[in-house]
């Protein structure tokens, strides 16, 4: 049987707060927007990930970067490993383990608090059950920094999606050369490093995805930017997926 607050959420209900030092305040929201019943994690009131809260729809993504992401499978079909750095309330994991069964996926998440939330609000358990996680090895959760991952792995992947963030900030660590270097060390060969920054395309809200891009150039042999939402402006600040490869793209 559902939930009541499954059927009935309120809006703005907040089911979870914490100021958690050093991080800020997390919340649980519900709410309904465009007809459907979500499920958000928030930090410093910022969305970091939603689920869709009606029975059956539990693994969809819900952000439009997010379902950027899965360009990467259009492109290179043959992906079979990936590494997400930064698992907030998992949604891509969800949609991952539930859409693609001959591919297994690593998590790096920083704050062990968001893996509880998302067992326990985002439906991450569900997950586990449905999939048999727990014994078949498709999903694992590192509760690190991302960066001390990196340095210390022997795992290599096909694909490591960078989307690491507190709030609207992102871990600067992760975007200077060194660390990208790290990140090529660990793709198999032609591997694909795609990275979510929030930036302008153009003007002067865009030098950190101009700085980034260049990087990402100096790196890797093919790369590419798009903006995931093309009905902004170019001097608006938004979600941007950067990518590198030396393989084809």
């Amino acid at each position: 049987m559902k939930k009541n607050n499954d059927i009935f959420p309120r809006q703005g209900r907040v089911i979870f707060m914490k100021n958690e030092p050093g991080y800020g305040r997390i919340e649980v929201k519900e709410a309904i927007e465009n007809h459907e019943l979500l499920r958000l994690l928030l930090v410093d009131e910022v969305r970091e990930s939603a689920a869709v809260m009606e029975e059956g729809r539990h693994y969809e993504l819900v952000f439009k970067y997010t379902k950027d992401f899965t360009v990467a499978f259009d492109k290179r079909p043959e992906i079979r490993s990936t590494l997400l750095l930064g698992g907030a309330g998992f949604s891509f994991p969800k949609y991952y383990i539930d859409s693609f069964p001959d591919k297994t996926i690593d998590v790096v998440e920083f704050k062990p608090i968001m893996v509880q939330l998302a067992m326990q609000y985002f439906y991450l358990d569900e997950l586990y059950k449905d999939y048999d996680l727990t014994n078949s090895g498709r999903l694992r959760i590192f509760t690190e920094d991302a960066n001390d991952y990196l340095v210390k792995t022997d795992q290599t992947y096909d694909l490591i999606i960078n989307d690491c963030y507190i709030s609207n900030r992102m871990d600067d660590d992760l975007l200077k050369d060194k660390q990208v270097r790290n990140v090529k060390r660990c793709l198999n060969p032609g591997g694909v490093y795609m990275i979510n920054l929030i930036t302008a395309v153009k003007g002067p809200g865009s030098m950190q995805g101009i700085l980034e891009y260049e990087i990402l150039k100096n790196n890797f042999k093919n790369t590419d930017m798009f903006a995931c939402k093309k009905e902004m402006g170019a001097l608006e600040k938004q979600n941007v997926i950067l990518v590198g490869t030396d393989g084809a793209w």
